[in-house]
């Protein structure tokens, strides 16, 4: 008898263990579907409707920033690698004109947002080496990745987090503050460069 009222007393236990189960596991797919939810309903910032790409000075306050002008100052390694069939490395300087970029900007960690140009999973941020009349950022061909098609030096790049919108644009800022100097920011290979200062806040 006591054999048969273990057994008889196990069946109770095992329903309310399945139906326990049973319940966190809608619970859990219901938490997915509230964050999943969330995410496609987020909304973009106010951007203005016209493509390009802006920096978010306050809550209603956006800047349009204007494309880099680089040019080619040299390039390295060409002739020994065309010789040794791509056995050695090479690569270019580029330089932007001037000591400094025209926009400037006062906060660390700033939010940029595009609208129609480049994609998220291609942007990067360079920080550019200032020289006397020109700012200057260094390529080879030995950096080229998937994420880095242009081959910037590694030093150089800052990391970036970003957020897609539902109407295709997207923001990005960079993962940690940035200290003073000129940047470049990247959106890919077939679109333009946009660059800027950060200065000191005071």
């Amino acid at each position: 008898m006591s054999i048969g009222a273990r057994i008889l007393d196990s069946g109770p236990v095992a329903r309310v263990s399945g139906v326990w189960y049973d319940c966190s596991m809608i619970g859990l797919g219901i938490l997915f579907l509230l964050f999943a939810q969330a995410a496609e309903t987020s909304t973009a910032p106010a951007v203005p409707a016209a493509t390009g790409v802006y920096f978010r000075q306050t809550e209603s306050d956006w800047v349009l920033m204007q494309p880099a002008v680089t040019s080619n100052a040299n390039a390295r390694g060409v002739q020994l690698f065309v010789y040794t069939g791509g056995y050695t490395d090479m690569g270019e300087n580029i330089a932007c004109p001037g000591a400094q970029a025209s926009m400037r900007i006062s906060v660390p960690r700033p939010t940029l947002v595009s609208r129609a140009v480049g994609s998220a999973k291609d942007a990067l941020l360079v920080r550019l080496t200032k020289k006397k009349d020109s700012r200057i950022y260094k390529t080879s061909f030995s950096n080229v990745t998937v994420e880095n098609k242009r081959g910037f030096r590694k030093s150089d790049i800052f990391k970036l987090v970003s957020q897609t919108y539902p109407d295709g644009s997207f923001s990005i800022s960079p993962e940690k503050d940035l200290p003073p100097g000129e940047y470049l920011l990247v959106l890919g290979n077939a679109v333009p460069a946009y660059d800027f200062g950060i200065d000191r806040g005071q």
